[in-house]
């Protein structure tokens, strides 16, 4: 039987116990979501491994849209306004570069009457391309700034599997015996360490490095430890992979990011850098188109690999001028298998070189959309989206990549494309500006003096 303080104490009502396990942000649920989204992502990753993407090529990307499924069950599910409002609009500046470029490619096929299967390999590609984009926006969406260290985690166990995997084909002693070589001769890889120099996921370690070297949260303890954990993780896959430009390019955009961290500059610098990036492309492309980038590599003795003669072949294909409309999107695939076929080529690679290759397909005004929204839209968003850290953030990361882009094919790599999005989007989540309160100021004295009498009669 109740006694009488039992009856007259008033039952709190605001307290609401959970009628299932997995009610929102539950730990089981927050578990079983982390654990999905590392497996799907992790299952892509594996996708890189040589004997895979030999046989399936570009297929196990496809894993990853596990994440997106679950963020869009998650969203009908336990649907949070919040959440929604402030990832639409980074989705909506990320999309709209793929948009620009299938937009303006369908202008140039209709003006050129391009063929059917050059169009469809576009789309193709554009179609990873929104995969990628959309995957880590939905890993943000579900995980905010911990989407960085789930991305790591996952791109990690992927390598640690091709690494384990490859081991029998070559045997444990070689295998360890071609790793050392490797690291020891700065990139002699043969054998085994040659299986290991995964393009994409190398790269992708770069811009994690450069993160967790300079802007990783290390307020307290608990997040130097895990800052320096994940960092040494990186750095060895990095290295394991072996992609020497890649490295002095890690180094110098960590230099750049800890000389500016600190400083406050004006809210147009970053904008204004991004535009001397367009016009260095532009210079760039007029020194390759006439030579003067391989007369002055030979000269210092540095072997181009035949970059040189990729180069020089594409000189018919298009024009330096403002009129040259482009190609369309992918079609430097086509003219690699026309020289493959007809013999000029012993290998259907790339240009190496993808200033060059979007120049070509796109023309000069699909250059100036394709650049203009990466180095000055995107940095002028993320300062008002969030801050100058985040608008630095994302220029070092681009700017490590955009050393890539001069001399390899990582424009439109899968997984750089979705860690550039994903670090800054994510790092944005954390650094994000609360909305200012709204205050009501009047317009004029009369207006306050009736505001004053109309409160009065109210009390």
């Amino acid at each position: 039987m109740r006694t009488l303080d039992q009856i007259l104490t008033k039952k709190d009502y605001s307290r609401k116990t959970p009628a299932s396990l997995f009610y929102k942000d539950s730990p089981l649920w927050q578990k079983l979501l982390t654990i999905s989204c590392v497996f799907f992502l992790a299952g892509a990753g594996l996708g890189e491994w040589k004997p895979i993407n030999t046989t399936l090529g570009g297929l196990p990307k496809a894993i990853s849209l596990g994440v997106i499924g679950l963020a869009v069950l998650y969203t009908l599910f336990y649907p949070d306004e919040t959440r929604l409002r402030e990832i639409w609009k980074p989705t909506l500046l990320y999309m709209s570069l793929m948009a620009a470029l299938f937009f303006w490619s369908m202008v140039i096929w209709i003006e050129s009457f391009a063929a059917v299967p050059s169009m469809i390999r576009s789309c193709s590609k554009l179609m990873f391309q929104s995969i990628a984009i959309l995957t880590a926006v939905a890993l943000v969406y579900l995980f905010r700034e911990k989407a960085i260290d789930l991305f790591t985690i996952s791109i990690c166990i992927a390598n640690t599997a091709i690494m384990l995997l490859s081991i029998p084909g070559y045997g444990l002693a070689a295998s360890l015996q071609s790793l050392i070589t490797c690291l020891v001769t700065f990139g002699d890889a043969d054998g085994y360490a040659l299986q290991l120099e995964i393009h994409d996921l190398t790269f992708v370690f770069g811009q994690m490095v450069l993160y967790y070297a300079v802007f990783a949260p290390h307020s307290t303890p608990q997040e130097k430890r895990k800052r320096r954990r994940y960092l040494l993780l990186c750095c060895w896959f990095f290295l394991v992979g072996m992609k020497r430009i890649a490295i002095p390019a890690v180094v110098l955009f960590i230099l750049i990011a800890l000389l500016l961290r600190k400083r406050k500059v004006p809210n147009w610098f970053y904008p204004a850098v991004g535009g001397c990036y367009i016009l260095f492309f532009l210079a760039f492309l007029y020194c390759v188109r006439n030579g003067i980038i391989t007369a002055l590599l030979l000269r210092f003795g540095i072997d181009m690999m035949g970059r040189d003669y990729l180069w020089s072949m594409a000189n018919p294909y298009y024009e330096f001028s403002i009129t040259y409309l482009g190609h369309g999107f992918e079609y430097v695939d086509t003219i690699i298998a026309q020289w493959y076929n007809a013999g000029l080529l012993n290998q259907a690679i790339p240009f190496h070189n993808d200033i060059l290759k979007v120049f070509v397909e796109v023309g000069f005004p699909g250059f100036l959309l394709w650049s203009g929204i990466q180095y000055v839209l995107t940095p002028l968003f993320w300062q008002r989206y969030a801050d100058q850290q985040t608008a630095l953030l994302y220029m070092c990361e681009l700017g490590y990549m955009t050393v890539t882009y001069l001399t390899d094919n990582t424009a439109f790599y899968f997984w750089s494309a979705m860690a550039l999005r994903l670090v800054t989007l994510a790092y944005a989540m954390e650094r994000k500006k609360p909305p200012e309160p709204k205050v009501w100021m009047p317009d004029s004295r009369q207006e306050m003096r009736d505001r004053i009498r109309i409160l009065m009669k109210e009390v």
